[in-house]
């Protein structure tokens, strides 16, 4: 890493923290001032998992086939972090939640899920711990798919939650759960599962939106403060990604004084002369 890059990432981190921590001291004293954008697979969740319990029929949520130590362990913590949320209002109801997982190295992270879900509601004795389940899969998505969907037909399940890795065996699930009238809300981090997700679906989650389910659903104004920070970081990069462009096409139009113009409008503002 050369020093160019090496400053630029720690003005970055910098930067992303002190905007962090200011939103989230304003957040913290009025939670309404700033307003989260609309995405629409997250503001159904509630009425799915409401619609779910009312049916005494339990949630269903999985990791697919992604896991810890590799190279999805972020969008495995991001998607446990939603887990957690939804599992969290799944938790009232007399049918168990189900969280299913493909790697090995997501159990321990799917049992914690649950154990902090039941926990928040004070009901951690009442926790099946069955309700974490490990269907191999890693490497063999198929068998996986095929678990999955007979998890969906012996446990009656009543929404179905599917983020982390799928490919496009994911359609099998899809089409079971649409037989069965289930709802299902899926993401992926491959190209195939997400293009299956994106038509088979009743809602899907794209990109980066998966890692703001924490602060939509939850009540941390950490969370919204990071999200906040993160918007304002993105609007950033992409100014710095026009600004080139829109010197070189000023340059164009005026016979490359544009640039001139511009740093005399900044010193102007900046109250130079």
């Amino acid at each position: 890493m050369d020093s160019t890059t090496r400053y630029l990432t720690i003005i970055i981190f910098v930067l992303a923290l002190v905007i962090t921590i200011i939103v989230t001291q304003f957040v913290r004293r009025r939670r309404s001032l700033y307003i989260l954008r609309n995405i629409p697979a997250i503001q159904r969740l509630p009425s799915m998992i409401g619609e779910a319990i009312e049916q005494n029929r339990p949630v269903h949520v999985s990791l697919g086939t992604s896991g810890l130590g590799s190279e999805n362990t972020l969008v495995t913590l991001a998607n446990a972090e939603l887990f957690y949320q939804v599992t969290r209002r799944a938790v009232i109801g007399t049918a168990a939640p189900i969280f299913t997982v493909g790697d090995a190295s997501a159990l321990p992270l799917a049992q914690d899920t649950l154990r902090r879900a039941y926990a928040s509601r004070s009901t951690i004795s009442s926790m099946p711990y069955s309700s974490a389940r490990w269907y191999p899969g890693a490497g063999h998505s198929l068998a996986f798919a095929a678990a999955l969907t007979a998890t969906l037909a012996d446990d009656r399940v009543g929404a179905n939650i599917l983020g982390g890795s799928f490919g496009p065996e994911l359609a099998l699930v899809a089409e079971a759960a649409a037989r069965r009238n289930q709802t299902i809300i899926a993401t992926s981090d491959q190209l195939e599962g997400q293009a299956v997700a994106r038509v088979m679906s009743d809602e899907t989650l794209i990109g980066e939106e998966v890692f703001a389910a924490g602060a939509y659903l939850g009540e941390s104004s950490a969370q919204i403060g990071g999200l906040v920070a993160t918007d304002i970081l993105r609007i950033l990069l992409i100014l710095t990604i026009l600004a080139p462009t829109i010197i070189h096409l000023g340059n164009s139009f005026f016979d490359g004084s544009f640039g001139v113009i511009l740093q005399n409008f900044i010193r102007s503002l900046s109250g130079g002369g």
